[in-house]
């Protein structure tokens, strides 16, 4: 390991941010689903919140445990991506993407805050621990899949390009739960009727969409081109 150049190109830096944030939508929209499905009914999503069914009752922690048990599954996908490429000689962008995606250092801030769906969950059990139990959960899960990408990047710079890979893409996307909260804030709180589809705005499908042709653009403008037969017989 240690080979990787890790690309810090416009292209690239933009589709880290679209990766997050179809990332962070798929962290939500899987509490939300599993709402549905343990409370018997369809709540309300939007860009980063949602609201269980009012009937959910007691079985609402298995909602919030939904969410991050995704984004970690995604993490360690992620770290068995570029282990595989690396033996390979592949290409572990998808991988980095993965791990970085999934916002491992904003998920160990949060917790460390006593904040995030990991504090919630320890708080019911541990109150007066639940923030370190917190902190030590996100660590346990988080510090693989990162060891994994700092172990695969170049020496050379390798600090540097670490805490940019994972900081740069995270910076466009804080203000989106203030932005979130302003513009959907009474869809979710139910004073506010809006077409929907399974409980989320389509105003919200339309963004992720648009959002989603966006990654996979970006990717085939930025996906490594095979080497020309001349190129390669020069090397």
């Amino acid at each position: 390991m240690g080979t990787y150049r890790f690309p810090f190109d416009l292209r690239h830096l933009l589709a880290l941010v679209a990766f997050a944030w179809l990332a962070s939508f798929a962290h939500e929209f899987t509490h939300h689903a599993s709402g549905a499905l343990i409370c018997n009914g369809v709540g309300r999503m939007s860009l980063s919140l949602f609201a269980n069914d009012a009937e959910c009752g007691t079985r609402w922690p298995w909602t919030i445990a939904a969410g991050p048990a995704l984004s970690y599954l995604l993490m360690w996908i992620g770290l068995a991506w570029i282990v595989v490429a690396a033996r390979r000689g592949g290409d572990p962008w998808w991988g980095f993407a993965l791990v970085i995606a999934n916002k491992p250092f904003l998920r160990l801030l949060t917790a460390g805050m006593g904040g995030g769906d990991e504090g919630v969950l320890w708080d019911l059990a541990f109150p007066v621990a639940g923030r370190w139990l917190a902190t030590a959960t996100v660590l346990a899960l988080s510090l693989p899949p990162l060891w994994t990408c700092w172990r695969a990047l170049k020496p050379q710079h390798r600090g540097r390009v670490f805490a940019a890979a994972f900081v740069l893409p995270m910076l466009p996307l804080l203000p989106v739960p203030f932005i979130d909260r302003a513009v959907y804030g009474a869809w979710i709180d139910g004073k506010q009727c809006l077409a929907a589809a399974f409980g989320v705005p389509w105003s919200v499908w339309c963004i992720e969409g648009l959002v989603l042709v966006a990654l996979l653009a970006l990717r085939l403008l930025v996906a490594p081109r095979p080497a020309s037969p001349v190129a390669a017989a020069l090397r």
